[in-house]
């Protein structure tokens, strides 16, 4: 591949641990410049969700289309389909406030097919859906998310900072919208398929979080993320059925030796930040299976210009836009 590119996708990797500020639509205060690092439609974080064996082959009642078959089955899981999908990061974190049930119940309303969102646990070992390890961005609260316990969460106003005129006004503050856990959001979206990015290395949260994922009855309808190599091992050594994304380490292994004899995908999934996606690294990806999901895709023209390289699914946090575009 491309040696400018790949300094580009080590860039954008080693700033995925960063916390990102909003970008446009996003909740945004005086306060945001303090959380971390800046967001544009690259946004340098961590957007990855991914699968990683293909048990993607469908029975002869389901096609991979998502289209219901000759016996009246449910259609098939999106996150396997032949169709680009539209994946609402955060839940569409344009929209409503990032990574909250009015989010997510709002993308599924527009368009979206998969919802992503990213996992911590509190002090007492509650997980806890949420982009940063602090809460400082977007409530109206300040600290680490694993040294507030669930109640003290639970307190904090999850809306208080989402704006979308600059900071003109702020619809949703004080309206009761609270830190939701994944539990909550499984129960509020029946059926739908999930991205979700286990954050949290130390300490694991693993075992917790498979167990909500069993609990929910979820497994075959999501994707375990992490650029933690350490965490998706210990995810794919406890639940190994279920589909994980690719590390940062094993996509630079991909971007590095991909088109190499004998290469093997760990993963079938991979999540890339947008700027280093090209016809190149598409038509590679598919060679080995491999279903390419740039993020952080917002504008309409890089929307169309992902959809031209035939990407498989689009992470953006406009899910609006990129659902008109797709029915355009």
């Amino acid at each position: 591949m491309k040696p400018r590119s790949l300094l580009v996708l080590l860039a954008c990797l080693g700033a995925c641990g960063e916390p990102a500020s909003a970008d446009g639509g996003g909740a945004t205060s005086s306060s945001d410049s303090s959380s971390g690092g800046s967001e544009s439609e690259s946004e340098s974080e961590t957007d990855s969700s991914t699968a990683q064996t293909d048990e993607s082959e469908t029975d002869e009642s389901e096609t991979e289309t998502g289209e219901t078959g000759e016996t009246g089955e449910p259609p098939g899981n999106p996150l396997l389909s032949d169709e680009l999908i539209n994946i609402a990061h955060r839940g569409g974190r344009e929209l409503r406030p990032e990574a909250t049930l009015p989010a997510f119940e709002t993308a599924l309303m527009v368009g979206a097919n998969v919802l992503e969102f990213d996992v911590h646990a509190s002090s007492d070992g509650v997980v806890v859906v949420m982009h940063d390890d602090t809460v400082n961005r977007t409530t109206d609260g300040t600290g680490l998310i694993k040294e507030l316990s669930f109640d003290a969460l639970r307190q904090l106003d999850a809306g208080y900072r989402f704006t979308t005129d600059g900071g003109e006004t702020y619809p949703f503050r004080g309206v009761g919208i609270q830190i939701p856990t994944p539990a909550e959001i499984f129960a509020a979206t029946p059926g739908e398929y999930y991205m979700i990015e286990i954050k949290q290395a130390e300490p694991s949260i693993v075992p917790a979080f498979i167990n909500e994922l069993v609990l929910a009855g979820v497994e075959d309808r999501v994707v375990i993320a992490s650029f933690d190599q350490g965490t998706l091992d210990e995810v794919r050594a406890t639940a190994p059925a279920i589909f994980t994304s690719m590390s940062a380490a094993e996509m630079i292994n991909f971007y590095s030796n991909g088109a190499e004899p004998g290469y093997e995908p760990p993963a079938l999934f991979m999540q890339v930040p947008w700027e280093v996606v090209d016809q190149e690294l598409v038509d590679l990806a598919k060679t080995h299976g491999i279903r390419a999901h740039p993020w952080t895709v917002n504008g309409q023209a890089l929307m169309l210009d992902m959809i031209g390289y035939g990407v498989d699914g689009i992470i953006t946090d406009d899910p609006e836009l990129l659902e008109a575009l797709l029915d355009g």
